[in-house]
């Protein structure tokens, strides 16, 4: 059920333009500058886009007091290393890019936006597959997590019972 979902969304993701994307982004940036958790967040968790993925690394520039971190993968685990202006991204083994070296904020974290493939109504995350954000969130559960999708991506899955539901998620 999941694996045919994720197919179906990638492949209408194929598909968006580059002006529904940059709308999409632009939405989500607005929402999340309204949102209580992200604005009181001093330290927050954040993704560089792959796979046409949304891209709302402007946030960074957009909110130069906060500290943002994006994710790594290290022995099968999310960390996360602090952003800098000399942030170094090399190619993960899955083609993520990946801070290459960085300041490990991972236990500070506040908020945490999270990449979605699609949501359900009840803010279980449908990813790629691999389960990086389940297992973080079931050891890292003080962060206030936020999905992000595109408009058309809102899903139906029976959670399986290792699946982490995030705290909300906003539409593009």
């Amino acid at each position: 059920m999941k694996k045919v979902l994720r197919q179906q969304i990638i492949e209408k993701r194929l598909g968006i333009s580059q002006s529904d994307k940059i709308k999409a982004q632009t939405n989500i940036i607005n929402q999340l500058s309204e949102e209580e958790h992200f604005l009181k967040a001093d330290f927050i968790g954040i993704f560089y886009p792959t796979k046409n993925e949304m891209d709302i690394t402007s946030l960074i520039d957009k909110y130069p007091n906060k500290i943002f971190a994006y994710p790594k993968i290290v022995n099968e685990k999310i960390q996360f290393l602090q952003v800098d202006s000399h942030i170094d991204m090399k190619k993960s083994s899955f083609g993520v890019l990946e801070p290459s070296y960085g300041f490990d904020i991972t236990s500070k974290l506040e908020v945490v936006i999270v990449p979605a493939l699609g949501m359900t109504k009840d803010n279980y995350r449908l990813g790629y597959g691999k389960g990086y954000y389940d297992k973080f969130f079931k050891v890292y559960q003080n962060p206030y997590k936020i999905g992000i999708i595109y408009a058309h991506e809102e899903v139906s899955f029976e959670p399986q019972v290792y699946d982490i539901a995030l705290d909300t998620y906003f539409m593009g």
